[in-house]
């Protein structure tokens, strides 16, 4: 008995010592810079807030909310996608010709382009504008582009189908989506990117690979890094001589996948845009949902060698099977930023928040202000925070990249055995917090359950057998004596199966912090 509790001790220490190993390159809770909150707002979120015609004081407006109540630093208003421009007309491209963007004509009749009024309205504010550009947004609402392109470039095309279920039909068979291992594709969007930095007196550009990452034929994607690599230095090259010019420095931030492999299978080489210079941040994150799970210092590590900083993506929703029960509570958006700047991040970024603003939802603008209570990362451990960790796209689900791999726990009943499921938490615990799992066990099951090597008695194992067709929730408290820093990891072990058919899984566990 005394050796076996001997090399249990041995395995946790063990266990233990990889975890504080691994965990040693998570970044220091020291954020860099000033900048602590990037909104980056989706294309139609500004115009939700504007009547039919727009007016120009109803976008100042909107300026002054994002910087009254939300404390923002720096906004990324989404101009360009699908094709199209939005808030200025190009000779380059088409403008956007959905309803709630012809709003904005009447304005620009006028000769008065509201990318001009929005960026003087921020600088007003204090706050950095930065030009939003989609590099491959597939909602397929830009059909006769495509249809054009079909016919005069096929080549330029992918055959992506559309993300979005209000997609023009037609979409499905044209394709919506620019191949950018075509030199004209690449010359074309340049070409607009040049536009706005020396028309307008912006910030910087951010180019936005989540909506969507794909920007070759998969089965080449990998092996086309040079080419995108090449042109994200173009566009650096581009900035930088407009800068002069202007007397300023021009930021060139990207929206990326939550791993630098995910990146890399889409054909996009992040770690070599940071060395080489070429970036001012990088903004990680999910295509539709925060992700509590990430490993964002991966990016730190290497940003903060080279003077790019780090903004992490807070999203507006849990997950896709998760996606009816509505935006983020406030408790798991302080959760996540809590992670984020635990992971060494120097701010949150967001993308989706809280859906539209405007008149379909309730306390705007006042609601904003959890923005500012997120910016401050030496006040999020002293409240209420409630992580989700859950497959963001189900646990068969890859994301539509493919690049999301869920983590799922399936322990045969024919076959006893144990798993386990990782969860982070990057901070230390001051005192006990709730931890809830929700493995598929049914009465006549017998498992323990543990947490870094250390079983939880039973007698602190609350149990709720909820009705027929759903997991139970196992309720226990995480000591911090129990708890590291970064990555934890729970382990389910079935002694017992009441049947031999199926499997126990688990694939969701949540941490609730009270204080």
């Amino acid at each position: 008995m005394r050796s076996s509790i001997t090399r249990c001790l041995l395995i946790a220490a063990l266990i233990l010592a990889i975890q504080q190993s691994a965990n040693g390159q998570l970044g220091r809770r020291s954020p860099r810079g000033t900048r602590r909150v990037v909104y980056n707002s989706d294309l139609s979120n500004t115009t939700s807030h504007m009547s039919d015609p727009a007016k120009v004081e109803e976008l100042k407006v909107i300026v002054r909310n994002y910087s009254l109540h939300g404390g923002i630093d720096t906004v990324v208003q989404e101009i360009w996608h699908q094709g199209w421009s939005t808030f200025w007309r190009s000779k380059h491209c088409e403008y956007d010709s959905r309803p709630q963007h012809k709003r904005m004509i009447a304005m620009m009749d006028k000769g008065i382009m509201p990318i001009q009024v929005y960026l003087q309205a921020c600088h007003a504010q204090k706050m950095e504008f930065i030009a939003g550009f989609r590099m491959n947004d597939r909602h397929g609402h830009n059909p006769n582009l495509f249809a054009r392109m079909n016919k005069e470039h096929p080549d330029w095309v992918l055959g992506f189908k559309p993300t979005s279920r209000s997609a023009d039909p037609r979409s499905r068979a044209l394709g919506c989506s620019f191949n950018y291992a075509k030199q004209g594709v690449r010359d074309w969007i340049f070409s607009i990117m040049k536009e706005v930095a020396n028309r307008f007196d912006v910030d910087g550009i951010e180019m936005n690979f989540t909506r969507m990452p794909e920007v070759f034929r998969s089965n080449v994607a990998r092996g086309n890094h040079p080419i995108m690599t090449k042109f994200v230095r173009r566009v650096r090259r581009m900035l930088d001589e407009t800068g002069r010019r202007r007397k300023k420095h021009l930021l060139l931030g990207v929206r990326v996948l939550q791993s630098i492999e995910g990146c890399r299978k889409v054909g996009l080489d992040v770690p070599t845009w940071i060395r080489q210079g070429s970036l001012s941040y990088v903004a990680p994150g999910d295509i539709g949902f925060t992700d509590f799970n990430a490993r964002y210092e991966e990016f730190v590590k290497i940003a903060r060698k080279h003077n790019c900083f780090v903004y992490p993506q807070l999203e507006n929703r849990l997950s896709y099977p998760r996606r009816r029960e509505g935006i983020l509570t406030d408790a798991q958006s302080r959760a996540a930023v809590n992670n984020f700047f635990g992971s060494g991040a120097d701010g949150f970024s967001t993308q989706n928040f809280q859906m539209h603003w405007g008149k379909k939802l309730k306390h705007y603008p006042q609601a904003m202000s959890l923005l500012k209570e997120l910016r401050d990362p030496r006040r999020l451990p002293t409240l209420d925070r409630h992580f989700v960790y859950t497959p963001l796209w189900g646990t068969k689900g890859f994301g539509p990249s493919r690049t999301y791999l869920p983590q799922v726990v399936r322990l045969p009943r024919n076959k006893l055995g144990r798993g386990r499921f990782r969860f982070r938490l990057c901070e230390k615990l001051t005192k006990d917090a709730a931890l809830i799992c929700r493995p598929s066990v049914v009465p006549g099951d017998e498992f323990t359950v543990s947490v870094n090597g250390h079983k939880i008695a039973k007698r602190k194992l609350k149990v709720n057998w909820p009705a027929t067709g759903q997991s139970a929730a196992i309720t226990f408290p995480l000591s911090p004596k129990v708890a590291v820093y970064g990555d934890n990891y729970l382990e389910l072990t079935l002694l017992k199966s009441s049947t031999s058919k199926g499997a126990v899984t688990l694939s969701e566990v949540e941490l609730v912090v009270r204080h």
